[in-house]
């Protein structure tokens, strides 16, 4: 029986997900002289806050948006995401990066962002 290469599967996979739902936009920081085009996958995941266990019902449902970007299209272009770091849609929509969360896969860099 033929063993499965399940992170390279894991990474295929991303990368189609990837190139068909990403977007264009753009990323500047302090440390760019320019803009920088890049495609970017734009999500918003909900959280429900509030007293689960004892009372079993959240008090407040908080929308975190998150943008994904490709490790490998950084990498081609030198790109070192940063701290307040600016994201514009191809709407115009101006989403600021605050949060890098771990990298637990072999595609995608995520950053919990805020809009401006």
């Amino acid at each position: 029986m033929a063993a499965f290469d399940w992170q390279s599967i894991k990474g295929r996979t991303r990368r189609i997900v990837h190139t068909t739902f990403s977007g264009d936009s753009t990323y500047q920081d302090d440390y760019l002289v320019a803009p920088v085009g890049l495609r970017v996958r734009w999500h918003n995941k909900i959280q429900l806050v509030g007293d689960l266990e004892s009372g079993g019902f959240a008090e407040s449902i908080e929308g975190i948006e998150r943008i994904i970007f490709d490790r490998d299209e950084l990498a081609e272009k030198a790109i070192s995401l940063h701290h307040s770091g600016l994201v514009v849609m191809a709407d115009g929509t101006r989403l600021r990066l605050h949060t890098q969360e771990p990298i637990v896969g072999p595609v995608e860099v995520i950053w919990q962002v805020s809009r401006e």
